[in-house]
């Protein structure tokens, strides 16, 4: 036989006091005095009382929830934002909800659905594309939005992310300066804010070296290891193949580490290689990937807090304007780029 779901009624008749006392203890405890908030408590641990969401969002005005849509939880740079996005969710009382929309733009678009229902206080969007209204209908339905290091170009909204051009002009500019002037870049995906905005670094650092773009070493990698794979074998069975990659992210520049490895090049002694993200195998001794650290950590750290300060300020009368919060990246210069031994002409 099904137990009986405890109600607030029932709370309130055993401890002797209003319903809106036991609502008061659950969700806005500081009001109630010291004893009779424990004997409450007390109350509903003997009872094993479990307020609903619905129930508290009506005196709350807030289901205590937040989501995150990223857009593909394969992503080697997801697990650590994810942990942090959660526990400090966890420590304001929120529970969040994990959307992996898996790269379909309609799969998105239910997730809006879902989250509207489900009456999310705010989200923190990690696919945006340069074009996409996400954010815009997730604010008109009055919750809270901060994109995380990926933006549409339209309108503004607030958005934490890592300084994307500046860190592809560093790492083109390495790789200059070690002596490379035929570089690649493999780019992300073709409507991602930072696969533009690393392009755009990279374009920044040749032109500031003097160094004609030549349109056919950029290449579309689309953040996938699999295409990669094919766009970097033609890269390196080219006459003129590149003497160095720069590729948007991390996962992309191991890929085509395996492709000049499965092609019988070296790596850094015939290419040169760098990334874009600082994952956790980057490091690896036997890997060794040079690339861009950008710091997820600290990025879902900012996102989270300022999405709840969005959540706490609700109420303001004067909505908060839109904050843009640029984070700085850092080279991390390991093996797969090589030393002093460049001098190529």
């Amino acid at each position: 036989m099904r137990k009986k779901n405890v109600t607030i009624k029932d709370v309130a008749l055993k401890a002797g006091v209003s319903f809106k006392t036991v609502s008061n203890v659950v969700n806005n405890p500081s009001i109630v005095k010291l004893f009779t908030r424990k004997r409450v408590l007390q109350v509903i641990r003997d009872l094993d009382y479990r307020p609903s969401a619905a129930a508290r969002a009506l005196v709350t005005h807030s289901r205590r929830l937040i989501s995150l849509i990223i857009s593909d939880v394969t992503n080697p740079a997801y697990p650590e934002m994810i942990e942090v996005i959660a526990w400090l969710a966890r420590q304001k009382g929120f529970m969040l909800l994990l959307c992996n929309t898996g790269r379909d733009p309609d799969e998105e678009n239910n997730y809006l659905d879902l989250i509207s229902e489900q009456q999310a206080d705010g989200v923190i969007i990690a696919c945006s594309n340069i074009d996409s209204n996400s954010a815009d209908i997730l604010t008109k339905r009055g919750i809270k939005v901060v994109l995380f290091n990926r933006r549409p170009f339209k309108y503004s909204v607030h958005y934490v992310g890592v300084d994307n051009e500046g860190g592809g002009y560093a790492a083109t500019n390495h790789l200059i300066k070690m002596g490379h002037r035929h570089i690649a870049f493999i780019r992300g995906a073709i409507k991602a804010s930072t696969s533009f905005e690393r392009e755009q670094g990279y374009r920044r650092a040749l032109s500031d070296n003097s160094i004609p773009v030549d349109e056919s070493l950029i290449v579309l990698g689309d953040y996938r290891a699999e295409e990669v794979s094919r766009v970097s074998t033609e890269l390196l069975k080219r006459e003129d193949r590149p003497s160095a990659i720069f590729a948007a992210n991390d996962v992309m520049a191991l890929a085509a580490i395996d492709t000049a490895n499965q092609s019988g090049l070296r790596v850094p002694e015939d290419l040169a290689i760098i990334g874009f993200d600082d994952i956790p195998i980057a490091s690896n001794s036997m890997v060794g990937l040079s690339t861009v650290r950008s710091n997820i950590r600290s990025l879902a750290e900012e996102a989270a807090k300022l999405l709840f300060e969005l959540i706490e300020n609700a109420e303001h009368p004067y909505p908060i304007p839109p904050v843009e919060k640029i984070l700085p990246v850092s080279l991390q210069i390991r093996r797969t780029c090589g030393g002093s031994i460049y001098n190529i002409e």
